[in-house]
C-alpha cells in the first residue's frame, strides 16, 4: 500500500466517522422533537381539562364568566387588576414590569398572602436589594424600584 492509498483510506474513515456523528445528532434531534410534541399535547390536554372543570364549576355555582372577573377581591379590601388593566400598565418597568404578566398584580398577591409584618419584611428586603445593586446592574432604574418599594412600606405603615 502506497502513501496515497493510505491517505485516502484515512480520509474515507474520517468522513464515515463524521457522517456517523451527524446521523446520531439527527436522530437525537428527532427524538427530542417527538418528546416536545408529546409534552405540548399533554399540556394542551391538561389545559382543556382544566377549562372544562372551571366551566362545570361555574355552571354548578351559577356564576357567569364575567362575574368571576368581578370576584377578584383581596382580604385587605383592595381589588386585583384585570388582565386588560395589567396589560395597559405593563410598559412601565418600575411600577408594572413586563415579566409580571398575569391576571393579578404580583405585589397584591404577595400582600394578600403575607401578614402585615411579613409583608413589611419583604418590602424592606426589596428596598435593600435595589439600593445595594444600583451601581452594579440597572442604575437609576434600581433606585426608582427601591423608591417604589419604600412607598409601599410607607403605605403599610399608614
Amino acid at each position: 500500500m502506497n502513501i496515497v492509498s493510505l491517505i485516502l483510506l484515512v480520509i474515507i474513515v474520517m468522513l464515515v466517522a463524521f457522517i456517523r456523528v451527524l446521523w446520531d445528532k439527527k436522530e437525537d434531534y428527532k427524538y427530542r422533537y417527538e418528546i416536545s410534541k408529546d409534552i405540548q399535547a399533554s399540556v394542551l390536554r391538561q389545559s382543556a381539562r382544566t377549562e372544562r372543570e372551571m366551566a362545570e364549576l361555574r355552571t354548578e355555582l351559577g356564576i357567569k364568566r364575567a362575574e368571576c372577573e368581578n370576584m377578584r377581591k383581596l382580604k385587605n379590601g383592595g381589588r386585583l387588576l384585570s388582565r386588560e388593566e395589567s396589560r395597559r400598565l405593563m410598559s412601565d418597568n418600575v411600577n408594572h414590569p413586563n415579566h409580571y404578566q398575569g391576571d393579578i398584580e404580583t405585589i397584591d398577591y404577595i400582600k394578600d398572602k403575607l401578614t402585615d409584618e411579613e409583608f413589611r419584611g419583604f418590602v424592606k428586603g426589596n428596598v435593600l436589594k435595589y439600593v445595594s445593586r444600583e451601581g452594579l446592574k440597572n442604575g437609576d432604574e434600581d433606585l426608582k424600584k427601591a423608591r417604589w418599594y419604600l412607598n409601599e412600606l410607607l403605605e403599610v405603615e399608614e
